[in-house]
């Protein structure tokens, strides 16, 4: 009797970690590499950005690839950029690749470079 509610308590846990991983994967927000975005955004989301974005933005994980260019005003947890940031950046973690190029303001409590 107990192997089969351990059992069970193990499959329950197994599926909600399944179904929270699927639920976190809808929110990324992807600019594609031909897209741009002019504007303001604020949300609990993910953005990757492939495009271009000229704006202010509040989000939780920022993701600059090698072909993204943002213009602006950014306030995020995490950052990484690959690509082109000309802006404001306020951060707790912020990841420079060696692609990347920062032109800016930058306040940040933790830079890998």
């Amino acid at each position: 009797m107990t192997r089969k509610i351990i059992y069970c308590w193990f499959i329950s846990i197994i599926s909600s970690r399944l179904v929270n991983w699927k639920h976190d994967l809808n929110k990324l927000i992807k600019i594609s590499k031909d897209s741009s975005f002019k504007g303001s955004y604020s949300g609990s989301d993910d953005i990757e950005l492939l495009g271009k974005f000229d704006g202010t933005l509040l989000v939780k994980n920022l993701f600059i690839k090698k072909t993204g260019v943002f213009n602006g005003a950014v306030s995020a947890e995490n950052i990484i950029v690959e690509g082109v940031i000309n802006a404001d950046i306020e951060t707790e973690n912020l990841h420079l690749k060696a692609t990347g190029v920062i032109d800016g303001d930058v306040y940040y409590r933790n830079i890998i470079i």
